[in-house]
């Protein structure tokens, strides 16, 4: 009976209600929109960080404390096995990639320039280099002499693709060693400076240019990366049971970036809510005052026959949160035609950490769409809560003399 007569009530002033539901759903369909956003972007930028990084990482600790010397942290072949046949047995593993790095120059006979080759499995389903090869070919298809250079650091070198070009560096045992390769491919990179002096090359040439067959690294590919946390401590527990003497990080560790964004975004999206529920409070507040105090000899009459101020205070209550419930309902079917032409239009934006732009799809979900409902309901009934006061504690008999 309550819920009949709140919604009645509702609809009395059709153009005031109709202002309110106005400004409750545009409130609404914003701060959807600007979450959906927000939620679209930190997944875009947890993909483009773990497809460089790996989900997690095993390596010496040395190694992630960046207090190598030289080689000495190198995984040997035997501890590699035992690593990826443990890994391997974890849930949610996709597969591992290994992982070796260099320095050393980089040129010809017209020049030559410092390179920071990174080694990496090719046809691995452990995403790393494909996100950053937009040029040519990937180490996909690549031979035993072949790499990827970074486009500015071709450009430097005057090559391109198909052209030859010789690396000279130290062996783990501080030989100098060289070798020929074929650039098959140009990438780009988020940071220019880094371009300039970034090569990858299949790991397994990296081992014999650099005499050894350790790695550096072995990063493991999750199909779910909020397991990551998960899956680094099971393996710190495993290898401490087996005498491993390696470290384990995660995406999350490894990208310190990320966490910035997600401060940001959490800090964005919060003033968002903020204003939204200030927009509706403030707008519906006034609105609601005039209309409950038109209804003085109403609420009288009702007081009269028996009502407790209690259910008075409750009705007008009940009015403004359904007043919230219609709005945010509005504001959530407005907002996923705003996504729907939003993802028609098929806008593409770079994350932090890639260099390939990356096509935004936004997508509304029921957690969502949950905090929008919960703050444009609660604003109203903020907003209702005087104006209820204030009615539930007239006086009868001076609300009955009121014309």
């Amino acid at each position: 009976m309550e819920l009949k007569l709140a919604l009645r009530n509702v609809f009395r002033n059709r153009r005031r209600t109709v202002f309110s539901l106005t400004v409750i759903a545009v409130g609404t369909a914003v701060f959807l929109f600007v979450l959906a956003y927000v939620g679209e972007s930190l997944l875009s930028q947890r993909l483009s960080s773990a497809c460089e990084t790996g989900a997690v990482q095993v390596a010496d600790e040395h190694l992630f404390e960046n207090q190598a010397n030289g080689y000495d942290v190198l995984i040997s072949r035997e501890l590699q096995s035992r690593v990826v046949a443990l890994v391997s047995k974890q849930p949610g593993v996709l597969g591992t990639a290994l992982e070796l790095d260099f320095a050393g120059l980089i040129g010809d006979a017209n020049g030559s320039t410092l390179i920071i080759g990174r080694g990496l499995t090719p046809c691995n389903c452990v995403p790393n280099y494909i996100c950053y090869a937009i040029k040519g070919n990937s180490l996909a298809g690549a031979g035993p002499r072949e790499g990827i250079l970074g486009g500015r650091l071709a450009a430097k070198l005057g090559v391109g693709i198909g052209d030859s070009i010789n690396i000279a560096t130290g062996t783990v045992s501080g030989n100098f060693t060289a070798a020929t390769v074929t650039v098959v491919g140009e990438l780009a990179y988020s940071l220019g400076t880094v371009e300039e002096q970034l090569g990858l090359f299949p790991v397994a040439f990296v081992q014999r240019l650099l005499k050894t067959d350790g790695v550096e690294r072995i990063l493991v590919g999750l199909d779910d990366l909020n397991q990551a946390p998960q899956l680094a401590d099971a393996l710190r527990t495993v290898f401490a049971a087996e005498g491993i003497p390696l470290g384990v990080r995660t995406w999350q560790e490894l990208s310190t970036g990320y966490a910035s964004s997600q401060s940001f975004f959490a800090a964005f999206s919060g003033l968002a809510g903020i204003s939204v529920f200030a927009l509706v409070f403030f707008s519906v507040v006034e609105i609601l005052t005039i209309s409950f105090l038109e209804r003085t000899r109403e609420v009288a009459t009702t007081r009269a026959f028996g009502a407790s101020r209690w259910r008075v205070f409750r009705g007008f209550l009940l009015e403004g949160a359904m007043i919230g419930a219609i709005g945010a309902v509005i504001g959530v079917i407005l907002a996923s035609g705003l996504v729907t032409i939003f993802n028609a239009a098929r806008i593409t934006w770079t994350p932090p950490g890639s260099a390939v732009p990356q096509a935004i799809h936004l997508s509304l979900t029921l957690s969502t769409a949950l905090m929008p409902l919960v703050t444009v309901v609660l604003a109203t009934l903020a907003s209702s809560v005087y104006p209820a006061w204030k009615n539930a504690r007239l006086s009868v008999v001076k609300a009955l003399q009121t014309v």
